[in-house]
């Protein structure tokens, strides 16, 4: 897991950064914090203090006060995990059919996780929505489609469908940090794929209770006209049952 290796590096160099200030400025390691990119005293913030980018020029290989340190103010960290960690959550989507063209418009969707811990909220924002357009364009839209020869149709953006701006619905992004995971330091969780795998699944189900027919979205994307194909069945199927009653 990046996070937690680049955590295990930094909690090393903030300790190397740590005993070059303390060196510095004749106090131990452990009465000193960083703060805003200052080192500085923890009961007396107001005291003395260094910059960090101070204490890494004395980090240079040809500094005096390196002493027996090895130079530059870097260090490795490594984090192997057992199991893989994973976010739970739900997705709702309100979805409206045009039964005349066969069109499923998404009007409201939510997406709700459990991340365990929001490292940078903004980014697990960005990553989630970002899956969702992922998924919301594999469900409607995208499709590799091929000739009876193989060779494929779907080369350019006017046969391969994206959709835009325009057709990305409302999204309700909620973010909780109940349930930290036990398995790495941080209690972080997978969030990236989390926005995707659920889409298709919520606006198929939508689909079919729309139309009133459970079950019968069977293939991706779920386009106009296979929505209308659907639909026309159904109807047929309903005649003809109401000709035999």
């Amino acid at each position: 897991m990046p996070v937690s290796a680049t955590h295990a590096a930094a909690l090393k160099v903030r300790a190397r950064a740590l005993d070059m200030a303390a060196s510095l400025l004749q106090m131990r390691p452990d009465d000193l914090e960083i703060a805003d990119g200052m080192v500085v005293h923890r009961d007396r913030p107001g005291g003395s203090s260094i910059s960090l980018a101070e204490v890494a020029r004395h980090f240079a290989p040809d500094s005096v006060t390196l002493g027996e340190r090895d130079p530059g103010l870097a260090a490795e960290g490594w984090f192997r995990s057992e199991h893989m960690t994973y976010p739970y959550g739900v997705q709702i989507g309100v979805v409206r059919v045009d039964a005349d063209t066969g069109q499923a418009t998404v009007e409201r969707f939510l997406l709700a996780y459990d991340i365990g811990r929001s490292i940078n909220p903004m980014l697990v924002e960005g990553q989630l929505v970002g899956g969702f357009a992922q998924g919301f364009g594999g469900a409607l839209y995208e499709e590799f489609r091929y000739d009876e020869r193989g060779e494929p149709l779907s080369v350019t953006l006017a046969d391969y469908l994206l959709p835009t701006a325009r057709e990305i619905p409302a999204l309700e992004v909620l973010v909780t940090e109940d349930s930290p995971s036990p398995l790495n330091p941080l209690g972080i969780k997978s969030v990236g794929e989390g926005g995707i795998n659920g889409v298709a699944s919520v606006i198929a189900a939508a689909i079919d209770e729309a139309i009133g027919l459970p079950g019968a979205v069977t293939q991706l994307p779920v386009t106009p006209q296979r929505l209308k194909a659907l639909i026309d069945a159904a109807t047929a199927r309903n005649q003809r049952a109401g000709a035999a009653g």
